[in-house]
């Protein structure tokens, strides 16, 4: 009897553990793109709506932020970078914990891909607290027409293509990963 208390244990506690991890199928579907690519529209209008005007007191009331049905954070920011242009930071973390690498790889290129990015014009970094940052610059005599040019709203056949699209493009996009330290005031 007591032997089968403890295997009834052992399953319970495995099953525990499975349960309590992060489950990431909902995030590699083309259903979170497409809800990603409405977020995301939203996101770069507010963004781009505060250029120059300090950071917004509550991001997800602005615009600016946005939290996916996969528990995914999406934060966009727009900085004026001088004469040069503007500098554009997407953050991507996970409200259960530590997002993937690969997760943020596929987010990441699926971002790179709905606001239409170059490979060059884009790095993506991980910061010491788990956070992926996308950075980019649009120089100053492309923001008018980077501005201008919506977010793709996505149907299932575009998020499908979208999905094998930004897992082929992810593997460069990772290995060039860069790292980021972030002294977060306490």
């Amino acid at each position: 009897m007591l032997k089968w208390l403890l295997v009834g244990l052992v399953v319970f506690l495995v099953y525990r553990f499975v349960m309590k991890r992060p489950r990431y199928d909902r995030l590699f579907s083309p259903d979170h793109l497409i809800e990603l690519s409405r977020g995301l529209g939203r996101a770069k209008s507010a963004a781009l709506g505060r250029v120059g005007g300090g950071p917004p007191a509550d991001l997800i009331a602005e615009g600016n932020a946005f939290v996916t049905s996969a528990d995914i954070a999406v934060v966009y920011t727009v900085a004026q970078a001088g004469e040069d242009g503007q500098e554009h930071h997407v953050s991507l973390s996970f409200r259960g914990g530590a997002l993937a690498r690969a997760a943020a790889g596929f987010l990441a290129a699926a971002i790179c891909r709905l606001l239409g990015l170059a490979e060059t014009q884009r790095v993506l970094a991980v910061s010491n607290s788990g956070v992926y940052h996308l950075i980019f610059q649009v120089l100053a005599a492309d923001e008018a027409r980077f501005a201008a040019r919506a977010v793709p709203k996505l149907d299932d056949a575009s998020a499908r293509r979208l999905v094998g699209a930004a897992m082929e493009d992810r593997g460069p996009l990772l290995a060039r990963l860069g790292k980021l330290d972030v002294k977060v005031p306490k």
